[in-house]
């Protein structure tokens, strides 16, 4: 015998199939609670159809204890949640006339507030539809979220899907009334996709870039001001040999894991959201994450509010299937009086730093630590750089002015550091012996070939190649009776340095990798444009609560992305150790 309450929910899934005419019930679904798909339809009179629209979900409904998303088209879709791609230009199949829609969880990338699904259509034909529903259950009670709907007046420019764009001038969008021809039929999949995005694998120390890695540096005043000499993705790529390796820099000068500094002319929470955003928005394979140092300087901070925002951050890039490795906040240096000495704050900064390890250990994250030993190192890796006029400077002053902000030449000895602690690759000098005597080349972390020592006009020929590009010096030593060496043709050394004698009294040559250099040129050039691209002078004109006034050029912002790749191209190129061709003058 039928009880009234199951005739009840019998009779409301009946009448709803009814009405709408649009869903093929799923077995799997609860009979009470079928998804209310509203449908959306776009047409032109000539060519393809091709749409983007927005929906502002209401966020009274969230957190809830589980969130459903269904969607399904007849045209190439991609689906965007809260600037999180779900998918990308995708055809959905059908089966015995009905599209099989496409049902994702999407809990975890739904928060409080405002959140946003935005859709693309792009069809073959004159006419296209889509249909979505999004369902939740939040105690114990299922909800169907309201929310605006907007369509682009026009093809709209970079960032439209995610939830800060300003689309006040895009019109409302109403789904099709239930009254008109159902037009598409839909099957709903019996599984749900959970997660939205399969968690990509953790990264472990000592660190592997892998071929196809884009990679992303996100952080304060160290990451962003790295991109002044470049030293450090330089010495980066500089080890990657062929693997095809991306990177961006998404740094922000005196930002915190708050995103303090990034919500420009909106509340610090507007822009950690679009923080969150623009990382999804590149879709990282990786994401290095450098916060501390700002958070240990600032007033009424506490490292439990720092390590509970950071991983905040944290579980938002893993919903998205993002892998992160965590840098520590570095040491600060003494300055030259008159300027207050920055190192007095590092007893600070060493809490946030053991507190961006335990947040580290707790999501059991790679951690590299910059703080322990960071001054001693530096100063080590000083000695080792090749001799420029800086040295006339102490050595803390030649690294950092203000024993804060880091020098090109602080930046190459932070890189070195950061390689090794990051990588494993000790930072040691390329060095070639030369032995005339017995007529031998050899050499550290160099390739050597076609040794040719010509006794009649006193030559060595030789080809070699570094194993790995650095800003450490190419040296090159002289064995005891080989003499002296007095030239250079062209060569690995763009610059050569006057002679310094060994400790045994032999010479001794260096100069720095001429590719390396080429290299670091061509990745400044690169972020350069790149940072143009997401971070443009006048934003506010083109993004923001101005956008009336010169909204119409921010289709311009695609246009540096050719440019980019062209460079990201000649990187890969310039990455690569190439064969140098040295011929050494020698005098007994």
């Amino acid at each position: 015998m039928v009880s009234e309450q199951n005739f009840r929910r019998f009779f409301v899934a009946l009448m709803t199939g009814l009405l709408t005419g649009l869903v093929a019930a799923s077995p799997s679904l609860p009979a009470q609670s079928p998804i209310d798909l509203k449908r959306f339809s776009v047409s032109v009179a000539e060519g393809k159809a091709a749409g983007w629209y927005r929906w502002i979900v209401d966020g009274s409904v969230f957190p809830a204890e589980s969130a459903k998303l269904v969607i399904a088209s007849d045209a190439r879709c991609s689906l965007y949640v809260n600037g999180q791609r779900i998918l990308k230009y995708e055809q959905m199949p059908q089966v015995d006339g009905r599209v099989v829609a496409k049902a994702f969880d999407v809990k975890s990338l739904l928060r409080a507030g405002r959140n946003l699904v935005a859709v693309e259509l792009q069809a073959d034909s004159s006419a296209a539809q889509f249909l979505i529903g999004l369902q939740t259950l939040r105690d114990g009670q299922t909800v169907v979220p309201g929310g605006p709907w907007k369509t682009a007046p026009a093809p709209p420019p970079v960032g439209w899907q995610q939830t800060d764009f300003n689309d006040r001038d895009w019109p409302e969008f109403k789904p099709v009334s239930e009254s008109e021809p159902a037009g598409l039929v839909v099957q709903i999949p019996e599984k749900v996709s959970a997660p939205v995005l399969a968690p990509r694998a953790r990264r472990t120390l000592p660190f592997q870039f892998e071929d196809g890695d884009h990679v992303a540096f996100v952080g304060a005043t160290f990451v962003e001001r790295a991109q002044l000499s470049e030293h450090l993705e330089a010495t980066l790529a500089g080890g990657l040999g062929q693997r095809n390796v991306t990177f961006r820099n998404l740094g922000w000068s005196a930002d915190t894991a708050f995103a303090d500094s990034r919500g420009i002319f909106d509340a610090p929470a507007t822009g950690y959201l679009r923080m969150v955003e623009h990382i999804r928005a590149e879709e990282p394979t990786v994401v290095f994450l450098c916060y501390g140092q700002n958070e240990a300087l600032t007033a009424g901070m506490t490292p439990e509010n720092y390590a509970r925002q950071l991983t905040q951050f944290i579980d938002e890039l893993t919903a998205s299937g993002i892998p992160c490795v965590l840098l520590s906040p570095h040491e600060l240096f003494p300055a030259r009086v008159p300027i207050p000495s920055p190192s007095r704050f590092n007893s600070r900064i060493r809490v946030y730093s053991e507190a961006t390890g335990s947040v580290a250990q707790s999501r059991q994250l790679a951690f590299v630590d910059l703080f322990s030993g960071f001054t001693d190192q530096m100063l080590a890796i000083n000695q080792q750089l090749a001799p420029v006029a800086t040295d006339s400077l102490t050595p803390f002053a030649a690294m950092a002015e203000n024993g804060m902000h880091l020098t090109a030449r602080g930046y190459a000895a932070a890189a070195l550091t950061v390689r090794q602690r990051l990588l494993g690759v000790p930072a040691e000098s390329a060095v070639v012996r030369i032995d005339a005597v017995k007529g031998t080349v050899a050499g550290d972390s160099v390739e050597i070939d076609a040794v040719r020592f010509d006794a009649a006009s006193g030559t060595v020929r030789f080809r070699l190649r570094e194993k790995a590009l650095s800003p450490l010096p190419l040296v090159l030593e002289m064995s005891e009776g080989t003499g002296k060496l007095t030239s250079l043709s062209e060569s690995a050394l763009q610059v050569l340095e006057s002679p310094a004698a060994n400790a045994d009294g032999r010479p001794r040559f260096q100069g720095i990798s001429g590719q390396y250099e080429s290299l670091r040129q061509a990745i400044l050039r690169k972020n350069e444009l790149y940072f143009h691209r997401w971070r443009p002078q006048n934003i506010t004109y083109l993004f923001g609560f101005r956008k009336h006034e010169q909204g119409n050029n921010a289709a311009d912002i695609a246009r540096f992305d050719p440019f980019i790749r062209e460079l990201e191209t000649q990187i890969h190129e310039l990455q690569q150790p190439q064969w140098q061709d040295v011929v050494l003058q020698l005098n007994k």
